[in-house]
């Protein structure tokens, strides 16, 4: 057939059903293209759910860190307590964190010298998976305001 007679456009077309070039798509192949969408599509879905999930968790950890600041500022002058400084850090966390800190728990410590205060609480879950917590903590410290007189330099007087 190919030697005998002129090309023509059937014998290749003929041609080209019997030698199918590597890579081709055949009857057998069809339908492989949404296989393999259904297979990487859950994947692509994890990949953005877990980035939305890390921002959240970012989001509750700056909502803690602020949360902990509020109770060193509220515990820091003189007449400031443990009680002033947790309500302080409790209700910005409460505010603030309203549906991305779960559960916040303030720790604070005033000493004549030094407020510390601790808020610590769980980043919201995006997709709820069991025994998956994400644990945020964060802490802030000062020094503890004092009042006091400056000594006169000028050594005396009126």
């Amino acid at each position: 057939m190919l030697l005998t007679r002129p090309w023509r456009a059937a014998d290749l077309a003929v041609l080209a059903r019997r030698w199918t070039f590597r890579g081709a798509r055949t009857g057998a192949d069809r339908g492989s293209e949404s296989v393999g969408l259904a297979v990487l599509f859950p994947v692509v879905l994890v990949l953005i759910l877990s980035a939305v999930q890390g921002g959240l968790w970012w989001h509750a950890r700056a909502v803690a860190a602020q949360a902990a600041q509020a109770g060193v500022d509220a515990g820091r002058p003189v007449a400031g307590t443990n009680t002033t400084a947790a309500a302080a850090a409790r209700s910005f966390a409460t505010r603030a964190g309203h549906g991305v800190l779960a559960g916040p728990e303030v720790q604070t410590t005033v000493t004549a010298d030094t407020v510390q205060v601790e808020v610590s609480g769980t980043a919201v879950r995006l997709v709820p998976i069991p025994g998956l917590d994400i644990r945020v903590t964060a802490s802030a410290r000062a020094a503890k305001e004092h009042f006091s007189v400056p000594d006169r330099a000028d050594g005396g007087g009126s």
